[in-house]
């Protein structure tokens, strides 16, 4: 098994959890404007309807953009955190 072993000095890069709330936040967000195309496409040719899938593609997008808002707040902080510790010196 090949290890990765860097010098002291050399810089980490992106960390595993900030990575991973990166991409999810992305996602989350990619998704939303997906259902909010989709949603507004359905309503131009008249087939939006109150029954079938057209409720959880309406309703996505309200839940999802705030989870996108927090999984990037969460990013941030997790950021600022790991810069902090490699400030000090002192690293998990």
């Amino acid at each position: 098994m090949a290890t990765n072993k860097q010098p002291d000095g050399a810089p980490q890069g992106i960390q595993r959890a900030e990575r991973v709330l990166a991409y999810a936040a992305i996602t989350v967000a990619v998704l939303s404007a997906v259902c909010i195309a989709i949603f507004l496409i359905g309503g131009a040719t008249h087939s939006v309807s109150a029954t079938g899938i057209w409720p959880a593609i309406a309703l996505l997008p309200v839940i999802g953009f705030p989870i996108a808002i927090l999984l990037i707040l969460a990013f941030v902080f997790v950021s600022f955190r790991r810069r902090q510790l490699e400030t000090r010196g002192t690293r998990r």
